[in-house]
């Protein structure tokens, strides 16, 4: 017989329960148009989004750091590294999908930026969700 340590079973208990969140599509929210593309497991991945807004039009991808999936929503964040707005980039960018798989068509939130710590990461927050033209795949 062979010793197991509890921090392996540990180890292989969180990487068996890993979920994941993969997908893209466009979400109009308001006056926003918002094409996301998400590939993310357990927590870590990345997202991309490119966002035409009244504000101006700007793009750039996330490196996701926390992934959170309740049934058939996940709740991303992660910090942004690359964008064509520079003062994007050091923010925290967190969004919301739902996978609806064949029930109809998948939601999603726009991305909300914000410094780092002053609010909401993918552990909470409430989300504006408004029907993707896409598909989003969440698995627990």
């Amino acid at each position: 017989m062979f010793p197991i340590s509890i921090s392996a079973i540990a180890v292989a208990l969180i990487a068996f329960a890993a979920g994941s969140v993969s997908g893209n599509g466009t979400v109009t929210f308001g006056s926003s148009v918002e094409h996301i593309t998400v590939n993310a497991r357990g927590n870590s991945g990345r997202a991309t989004f490119n966002d035409k807004a009244a504000g101006g039009n700007f793009n750039g991808q996330i490196n996701v750091n926390c992934v959170n999936i309740v049934g058939n929503t996940a709740t991303v964040s992660g910090i942004v590294t690359h964008a064509n707005k520079k003062d994007l980039v050091g923010k925290e960018g967190v969004f919301q999908v739902v996978d609806n798989g064949s029930r109809g068509s998948d939601m999603a939130s726009i991305i909300n930026f914000h410094d780092p710590g002053t609010s909401t990461d993918c552990r909470g927050g409430e989300f504006d969700l408004a029907p993707v033209k896409g598909n989003f795949t969440v698995r627990q």
